[in-house]
């Protein structure tokens, strides 16, 4: 504890005992004095996996004290943010807030935005999709055919959750595209590292996640990516052609995260943990480590990004309604 925290607990414990009490504000205007814990609700080796540890990595050198980064994908994320939501609201324990929408609507968690405090968003990718190096598909043309016929045949791998970042705008361009969307066999994990894994094993035929998270395997000749689904080709790797090339119509869609924590916390201690994300997220080690990986760098702050919650919801629940009444 500093200096000026040990006189402070001391004046705010003399002014206790004279029944005067002091704002929840100045109590944690020093945060973090003590380790805090990342929650991502991915398993290791993946996109979140990586962008988390390199926020965690940043915030700790810049701020020194500890952030300890803990998995925990069990029953696709639901294990983590259930962790992080009913954690303190002393800002120690925060968790990795990406699309949660599909968990309410499904009826696997009661989830909604009013569960979490939305501190900031660092990051945005476009989906893709991906088949393995010996794959009949060469294009999104012969896969949607393929799937078009016969809905059920492929294993398509959501990458992590079903109904939820990667596969909501992959679902909604075979509904666009005449496909009986109700009949897809997709198959939810533990994240995408885990469905790559599965796919260059064969066991599954379809894997959808960001082009950044398959660099090794794709390297390897193992993982070929048949399209992004964005308006443009993406940096990281510019022979990959959009879905628009190859369908000609434009879908796009795709994941984002950020740092949450649990309902209602303080305003003043939202604003110290979203200056010190803002900080980090702006200096150039956090931009050339997510350059490198391929991962975008896109930036909300609490409010921005409290409101962009609440349209990830609605947007979520038009998209899965129109797939249980097809």
């Amino acid at each position: 504890m500093t200096t000026r925290s040990k006189v402070f607990s001391r004046v705010a414990g003399g002014l206790a005992l004279a029944g005067v009490t002091l704002s929840t504000s100045v109590a944690m205007a020093e945060w973090p004095e003590r380790p805090v814990t990342l929650i991502v609700v991915a398993g290791a080796g993946g996109g979140s996996d990586y962008t988390m540890r390199l926020l965690g990595a940043e915030l700790e050198a810049a701020l020194g004290k500890p952030f300890t980064i803990v998995n925990q994908a069990q029953a696709s994320g639901i294990v983590g943010y259930t962790t992080y939501s009913n954690a303190a609201k002393d800002g120690y324990t925060l968790g990795q807030l990406s699309p949660i929408a599909q968990f309410k609507l499904l009826g696997q968690a009661n989830f909604t935005p009013e569960t979490f405090t939305a501190i900031a968003q660092f990051n945005a990718d476009p989906s893709a999709i991906h088949v393995a190096k010996d794959s009949p598909f060469k294009d999104m043309k012969e896969l949607v055919a393929a799937i078009k016929a016969d809905p059920g045949k492929l294993k398509i791998h959501c990458g992590g959750s079903c109904n939820a970042s990667w596969d909501i705008p992959f679902v909604a361009m075979l509904l666009d595209q005449g496909v009986d969307v109700t009949n897809l066999n997709l198959i939810p994990g533990a994240g995408s590292s885990a469905a790559l894994q599965e796919l260059a094993a064969g066991g599954v035929d379809v894997v959808l996640c960001s082009i950044p998270e398959t660099t090794a395997l794709a390297q390897a000749g193992v993982v070929r990516t048949v399209a992004v689904m964005s308006e443009e080709r993406v940096a990281i790797d510019t022979k990959v052609p959009t879905v628009k090339e190859q369908l000609g119509k434009s879908y796009v869609g795709g994941t984002w995260r950020g740092i949450g924590g649990p309902a209602k916390m303080d305003p003043a201690l939202v604003a110290r943990i979203e200056g010190s994300i803002k900080k980090v997220v702006d200096g150039d080690k956090f931009k050339k480590g997510m350059e490198a990986r391929g991962f975008g760098v896109a930036w909300l702050n609490h409010a921005d990004f409290t409101t962009f919650l609440g349209k990830h919801f609605d947007e979520t629940t038009k998209v899965i309604n129109a797939l249980k009444t097809k």
